[in-house]
């Protein structure tokens, strides 16, 4: 089987339940979770700490289904769950609990994991930002919505672990 098709030469692409143009809302906010999983995995070759390459693995599959969901275009068929949320929160604080409080704004560049995880973290910003846009032509599923606005937080403190602590 060969890798191109040659059905997007035009300039269109598919969606599970329609075609649409590549510059499609639905297809940027994709494009830009597949950048953010890029970068996440690209940060895991500067960790060899196995719990937090496990808690990013556990979120480029989270990603995977966002997208996945996005390509739907289906409001009624919601993959994100509020277990989700609480999940990506309940790390979230576990990684900042072995940090100073913040009193300034801070560079994350410090080392080559937090510098990449900084690059997934203005990534997923990008990629709230478009969310927001589709959501005001359909419905998005708010705890997608609410899971891609912890991730930035989670991305930052995370970069900050490691350019902090480890």
């Amino acid at each position: 089987m060969k890798i191109y098709t040659k059905r997007g030469d035009q300039g269109q692409t598919d969606l599970f339940n329609k075609r649409v143009s590549k510059a499609d809302l639905h297809i940027h906010v994709n494009g830009t979770l597949d950048e953010t999983m890029a970068f996440i995995l690209m940060s895991k070759h500067y960790m060899r700490i196995p719990e937090v390459l496990h808690d990013l693995d556990t979120i480029h599959g989270h990603l995977f289904s966002i997208a996945h969901e996005i390509a739907l275009n289906d409001p009624s068929k919601n993959i994100t769950k509020d277990e989700d949320v609480k999940w990506l929160e309940n790390r979230l604080d576990h990684y900042d609990s072995h940090l100073q409080p913040l009193t300034k704004f801070i560079k994350l560049d410090q080392t080559k994991a937090g510098s990449w995880l900084n690059i997934a973290r203005v990534t997923i910003r990008r990629c709230e930002r478009d969310m927001v846009l589709l959501a005001t032509e359909q419905d998005i599923n708010p705890f997608t919505l609410a899971y891609i606005n912890r991730l930035s937080d989670f991305l930052f403190t995370v970069a900050r672990y490691f350019d902090e602590v480890q």
